[in-house]
C-alpha cells in the first residue's frame, strides 16, 4: 500500500505542549512522526513564545525530526569559555578572619563571575541530551531552574558595596535554596527515560553534571555562609574541627526515625573508634555520605531479619580512624550483604533493588503511590532507598576531595563500607581545585 502523500502543515499542531518548550540549540528526534517539509523559516517555541527560526529545512520523516534553535548570544559566549580553575586554598582564604568587607565582596564578585560560566555549561549539556530525554517533566524542570538561575546571576548588577553585595548573596540563597531538590528529581526522571539514552551516555552526563553541582554550591554556599554564618571553628562552609564521630551519632538519629517511619522499627547503630578525632571538611558532604550508607545497612538489616525470622536485629557499627593526611570511616552491617549479580552495578545510577512502589491502578496521584509516601515523608528526607543515586552520589562526594569509598560484600552476611577522606586544611590543598 503506497504511502499517502502529505501537504506540509504547521509545524505547531505536530509538537506537543512538553514539546513547546524546547530550548535553544535542541537537536531533536521524534519517531515514527509523518512525512513532511517546512520552508526555511520555520516557527518554533521557546518557553511558550513563538519566534521565528532562520533554518534551511525542516525535515519531519519516518526516522527523525531535527530541529536546530540558535542559542541566547550571552548563553552560547559563556558556555565556551573555560572555567576558571580556583583551588580550595582560595575559596578559604575568602573567609580567613579577621573577615573584612572587602573580602565579601571579593568572594561576593567571584560567584558573580564564575558561577555563570560553570551554569551556562550545565545548560548546554541538558540540550545535547536526547529530546525525547529532557522532555521528561523531571528533567525538563532541573534544566529549567539551571537556565534561569544563569539567567539571573549573569543579568544581576555588579558587586560594588555592602548593599549590593548583600542582596546578592539573598539572590544567591533563593537560588540554592531551589536548586536543593534537583539530584531526586533527575533520578525520578531518569527513572523514567532510562530506556530512551545509552547507558554509558546518561552514566558520562550525570557524572560530570554531579562533579558540576558540587563545585557550584560550594562556590555559591561559601559566598553565602560568610555572609550568614559566622561561628567559631568555621570558614563559611568548611568546619575546621568537625567531629565524624558527632555527626556520625546526629545521622544515626535521623535515619533511625527514618527507618521506624518505613519499617516500624529500626536498628541500634554504635559508633566506636577513635571517637576523638577532629579534621578539617565540609559538614554537608560527610553528612549526606553517612546518611546514605546508614540508610543502606537499616534497610538491608531490618529485612535481612525479617525473611529470616530474627526477633532481634543485629547492631550497625561504626568506626572512625584517624591517619597522617586522612580519617577512615568503616560502616558495618549484618544485613545479608550483596548478591554477586548484583555487586558490579551497586554504583550505577538508577540502579535499585527496590520495587517501584506504585498504585497498582496506576494513579501516579494516589494515596498508595511511592510519590505520596516521599510526600507524607518530606520533613524526613523522603524514603529509606528505591532511587538508586545514593550510592554513586555519596561516592561522588568521597572522591571529590581525594578520597574513596569501597564495598566489601559477604553474600549471605553482610556488607562493610570504607570511607577515606583527606584533610582539606592548608597543608593538603595547596593544588585541590573545584
Amino acid at each position: 500500500m503506497l504511502a499517502r502523500k502529505l501537504s506540509p502543515r504547521p509545524l505547531a499542531p505536530l509538537l506537543s505542549q512538553s514539546l513547546q518548550h524546547a530550548r535553544r540549540g535542541f537537536h531533536t528526534e521524534v519517531a515514527n512522526s509523518p512525512f513532511a517539509e517546512y520552508p526555511p523559516d520555520v516557527v518554533s517555541f521557546y518557553d511558550d513564545q513563538v519566534q521565528t527560526v532562520s533554518t534551511s529545512r525542516v525535515r519531519i520523516g519516518t526516522g527523525r525530526c531535527t530541529l536546530i534553535i540558535p542559542p541566547l548570544p550571552h548563553e552560547s559566549q559563556n558556555a565556551t569559555k573555560s572555567v576558571k580553575p580556583v583551588t580550595l586554598k582560595e575559596l578559604i582564604r575568602f573567609g580567613q578572619p579577621p573577615l573584612s568587607t572587602e573580602s565579601l565582596l571579593n568572594s561576593a564578585r567571584y560567584a558573580r563571575s564564575e558561577l555563570p560560566l560553570r551554569l551556562a555549561r550545565r545548560v548546554r549539556a541538558f540540550q545535547k541530551l536526547p529530546f525525547i530525554v529532557v522532555t521528561n517533566p523531571y528533567i525538563k524542570n532541573v534544566y529549567k531552574l539551571y537556565y534561569d538561575s544563569f539567567d539571573i546571576i549573569a543579568s544581576s548588577p555588579e558587586v560594588t558595596d555592602e548593599i549590593s553585595d548583600g542582596k546578592f548573596a539573598e539572590m544567591l540563597k533563593d537560588l540554592v535554596d531551589r536548586h536543593a531538590d534537583n539530584i531526586p528529581t533527575l533520578a525520578r526522571g531518569f527513572q523514567e527515560c532510562k530506556k530512551y539514552i545509552n547507558p554509558k551516555d546518561m552514566t558520562s552526563f550525570l557524572d560530570d553534571m554531579i562533579k558540576a553541582r558540587i563545585g557550584i554550591r560550594l562556590i555559591a554556599e561559601q559566598c553565602i555562609a560568610l555572609h550568614h554564618v559566622r561561628t567559631p571553628n568555621t570558614i563559611g562552609i568548611i568546619d575546621t574541627r568537625l567531629s565524624p564521630a558527632r555527626l556520625a551519632k546526629q545521622c544515626s538519629h535521623y535515619v533511625q526515625e527514618l527507618c521506624e517511619v518505613n519499617y516500624g522499627r529500626a536498628p541500634e547503630i554504635r559508633v566506636g573508634g577513635q571517637i576523638d578525632t577532629v579534621f578539617t571538611y565540609v559538614p554537608v558532604h560527610l553528612e549526606y555520605m553517612l546518611s546514605e550508607l546508614l540508610k543502606n545497612s537499616c534497610r538491608a538489616t531490618v529485612e535481612h531479619s525479617a525473611k529470616n525470622g530474627h526477633k532481634h536485629m543485629p547492631p550497625i557499627e561504626i568506626t572512625i580512624s584517624r591517619g597522617h593526611e586522612e580519617i577512615g570511616i568503616r560502616v558495618r552491617d549484618e544485613g545479608g550483604g550483596v548478591a554477586a549479580m548484583d555487586l558490579a552495578k551497586i554504583f550505577d545510577y538508577s540502579y535499585t533493588t527496590v520495587p517501584n512502589d506504585v498504585d497498582p491502578h496506576g494513579n501516579e496521584d494516589s494515596i498508595f503511590s511511592g510519590i505520596t509516601k516521599l510526600a507524607i515523608q518530606a520533613g524526613m528526607g523522603g524514603p529509606i532507598a528505591g532511587l538508586g543515586f545514593g550510592l554513586p552520589l555519596a561516592r561522588m562526594y568521597a572522591c571529590y576531595f581525594g578520597g574513596s569509598m569501597n564495598l566489601v560484600s559477604l553474600n549471605g552476611y553482610g556488607c562493610d563500607v570504607f570511607l577515606k577522606l583527606r584533610f582539606i586544611d592548608a597543608e593538603s590543598i595547596q593544588d585541590l581545585q573545584i
